[in-house]
């Protein structure tokens, strides 16, 4: 069963490779266990790279590229869990890596140009959102480890954008959301049921 689907795997990664293979692509899959799904689609791009690799039963992995220089991997380990990644153009990376049950990652990145993000949790239950519109030098990264934890980082129109949420614990809340000029934000928090609440503005 476990090469069935590891090969089955392969040949999605080929086939949606293999649809966008202008310059630079790669695009591949490793899956290891019971009814995962993983699809990575990359269209007009030069450099993009892409990797899923998924340990367990019933994880969705998902990655969509399109401009310049892509890359974004997917690492996750355990019982379903849901990671997507979309990129569009310039510096994109992203990098999500999960570990435990029913956790759930979303990494959006637009037009950009600097852009990167990295979620990493560990536990069950947790979410983690980052979307980063039309960036210059965004960054953004959250890591959650714990039960029930919910990050969610919004930078909307650029220049030297970052955020950083880490939580540890049960039931966190942390949510940043900033729009432009030269911005920086962090959230911290251990232990359980805290809530914290970033916003900036700027221009």
């Amino acid at each position: 069963m476990k090469t069935q689907l590891r090969v089955l795997a392969s040949g999605l990664a080929l086939a949606f490779a293999g649809s966008a293979a202008f310059a630079g692509s790669t695009g591949s899959t490793d899956q290891r266990g019971f009814n995962n799904d993983a699809a990575i689609t990359q269209s007009y791009n030069t450099n993009a790279s892409a990797y899923i690799d998924q340990e367990g039963d019933r994880n969705v992995g998902k990655i969509s590229q399109t401009g310049v220089i892509g890359q974004a991997k997917i690492w996750q380990a355990g019982v379903n869990n849901t990671a997507d990644v979309q990129q569009t153009h310039t510096h994109a990376r992203a990098e999500v890596v999960q570990k435990g049950s029913q956790n759930v990652a979303n990494a959006i990145q637009s037009d950009g140009s600097g852009q990167e993000s990295s979620i990493r949790q560990s536990g069950f239950n947790n979410t983690a959102s980052t979307s980063q519109k039309y960036d210059s030098f965004a960054e953004a990264s959250i890591i959650q480890e714990g039960d029930q934890n919910v990050g969610n980082i919004t930078q909307k129109n650029g220049w030297g954008q970052e955020a950083r949420i880490y939580q540890a614990g049960f039931n966190n809340t942390a949510n940043v959301s900033q729009t432009g000029a030269s911005l920086y934000a962090s959230a911290v928090q251990k232990g359980n049921m805290n809530v914290s609440t970033i916003t900036q503005t700027g221009w």
